[in-house]
């Protein structure tokens, strides 16, 4: 197949910038509508609201180090993809595996919120906002990627 072509190169890019961003976006939309329903009393009556936020913690702790152990998984596997397709398979499955698996973990965040009333539990979503910054699809992280590939064999 060869190296991909400009064309194919930005459908990619902007492929996976449009999942990593809806997974954002629908962070951000659970976090306010959670945010509101405690703020005009429709939550919070959980009684147990020491437990989830140890939970919370415990949860985005290890969210967050499945994340970065899957984003490093990536650079270690990317050599070894013997063409793009194989590359681009790897680079996706990774990056939405590593949002996911820390989205999953701001969402327990926002509905900690709601079941506990207590809004110090969208503090672990923040983490989730700094991953998704880190490791966002950019430029230059493509070319890193592509980097670390080094081309079809």
């Amino acid at each position: 197949m060869g190296n991909p072509s400009s064309e194919e190169l930005a459908a990619d890019k902007r492929t996976l910038r449009v999942i990593w961003l809806a997974v954002a976006s629908g962070v951000i939309l659970i976090s306010a509508v959670m945010t509101f329903l405690v703020q005009s009393g429709s939550g919070g009556t959980m009684a147990e609201g020491g437990l989830i936020f140890t939970v919370n913690a415990a949860l985005n702790i290890t969210s967050i180090l499945l994340g970065f152990s899957i984003q490093k998984k990536l650079d270690a596997s990317l050599p070894s993809a013997s063409s793009y397709a194989e590359a681009m398979g790897l680079i996706r499955t990774r990056c939405i595996l590593s949002i996911a698996v820390v989205e999953g973990s701001a969402l327990f965040a926002a509905v900690a919120v709601f079941l506990t009333g207590d809004l110090l539990n969208l503090a672990f979503v923040l983490p989730f906002f700094a991953f998704a910054w880190l490791f966002f699809p950019s430029d230059e992280r493509f070319a890193y990627w592509l980097a670390l590939w080094g081309g079809e064999r």
